[in-house]
């Protein structure tokens, strides 16, 4: 009984010490049970913990583990439904850069700034609405490289971000083009010498307007067909400058590329037949805005011609007007390159050649292309005019290194 009583006492002594609290606590260090219940050091009026303390409903030591109601990190460990300190560990719905931005729905931490209801590791841990490492990594649904991806809805243009596999990555589609070249003269232009089987060797990316029926080739007048020679007069079977001007610039395009070729060069004519104000000179247009209506842009024109007007003193002004016409009526306001080519200097008409020195001067963007060491056709001996094969030859790869310079290829 002594002993009895004594117990009592002792345990209502313990009562008494135990109403004393410290600032801001209901109980001792912590709330209604020991150390870790309800509220821990600051309870709901704010302090180090959230809805609930470093633990879940109890304290270190209740019903389940420091963490709450599992283990710690909550129903999924680390990163689960509840963790040490918040209703949701680090690492919830998404990652870093989740629904919202780190700092959950307010400040750092909880619904408030910290020392709010919640202080850090309140309602959400840093991470927004989840932390760090939830059911989608690092990047979310605008983070660097997802839907959107740095650069907005099209990064280094695809439809998604750099590295997010686009719809058509860098640089996106692209298309093709087709380069128009018109070839204007005379004979030179159109070829003396026989086409011999390495010119016949066509692409199919080289294409030419007919320039009469052409029963060898199978080509229609007006009517678009691959390229081979003769590009012009049917009946001579030649090749002209024209056939290696494209085949050389066929090297320097994009593979889907092509050249459309419209030959304009009439054999043994003055440029008066030619000059705007002629039926040949409307053909010329015609032709030409062929061309375009395919989607074909007109890049230059190589330009043989002044064995007919030998010596002319008004054949450069009568070529500058050509030439202005043609880009005019073409609707070529940047003036694409013009070629001529100097005549045979072994020629009764090498003496021209000045002459065909004089343009670049008077025309935008013209160039002259030399015939130095190249020979006269030895079957060419009635005129003594025209080039031999393999002089052709050269002389459009002239025309297209030229050109290549011309364009900045």
């Amino acid at each position: 009984m002594k002993s009895a009583a004594l117990a009592a006492a002792l345990v209502a002594l313990l009562t008494l010490g135990g109403c004393s609290s410290e600032p801001g606590a209901k109980g001792p260090i912590g709330g209604t049970t020991s150390t870790g219940g309800q509220p821990r050091s600051g309870g709901s009026g704010g302090g180090s913990g959230g809805s609930t303390g470093s633990g879940g409903t109890t304290a270190t030591g209740g019903t389940t583990a420091t963490g709450g109601t599992t283990a710690t990190g909550g129903t999924t460990a680390t990163g689960g439904t509840t963790a040490t300190g918040g209703a949701t560990a680090s690492g919830g719905t998404t990652a870093t850069g989740g629904s919202t931005a780190r700092g959950g729905t307010t400040g750092t931490g909880g619904t408030t700034p910290s020392g709010g209801t919640t202080e850090t590791g309140g309602s959400t841990p840093s991470g927004g609405a989840t932390g760090a490492g939830g059911i989608t990594a690092r990047g979310g649904n605008t983070g660097n490289g997802g839907r959107t991806g740095t650069g907005g809805s099209t990064a280094r243009g695809g439809s998604t971000g750099t590295g997010g596999g686009g719809t058509t990555g860098t640089a996106g589609s692209t298309g093709s083009t087709a380069h128009v070249f018109l070839l204007l003269g005379q004979s030179n232009m159109a070829g003396y010498a026989k086409a011999e089987a390495t010119d016949k060797e066509n692409s199919p990316r080289i294409r030419v307007i007919g320039f009469d029926d052409c029963s060898a080739t199978g080509r229609k007048k007006d009517q678009w067909d691959d390229a081979e020679p003769p590009l012009h007069e049917c009946w001579n079977s030649a090749v002209g400058p024209g056939d290696w001007f494209s085949k050389t610039l066929l090297e320097k395009i994009p593979a889907n590329d092509t050249i459309l070729l419209v030959p304009c060069a009439l054999s043994g004519q003055k440029m008066d037949v030619m000059k705007k104000g002629t039926s040949n000179y409307t053909w010329f247009l015609s032709r030409a805005k062929s061309a375009q209506q395919l989607g074909g842009v007109i890049e230059g024109f190589i330009f043989h011609q002044g064995e007919s007007d030998c010596g002319s003193s008004s054949w450069p002004n009568t070529v500058k007007q050509f030439v202005t016409d043609l880009r005019t009526d073409l609707g070529l306001t940047d003036n694409p390159p013009f070629l001529a080519g100097e005549l045979p200097r072994a020629s009764a008409c090498g003496n021209h050649n000045p002459l065909v020195n004089q343009l670049p001067g008077l025309i935008t963007n013209a160039y002259v292309v030399s015939s130095e060491g190249l020979n006269l056709d030895p079957a060419d001996t009635q005129w003594r005019m025209h080039f031999g094969h393999d002089d052709t030859v050269e002389l459009g790869k002239r025309y297209a290194a030229k050109m290549i310079e011309a364009l900045k290829w």
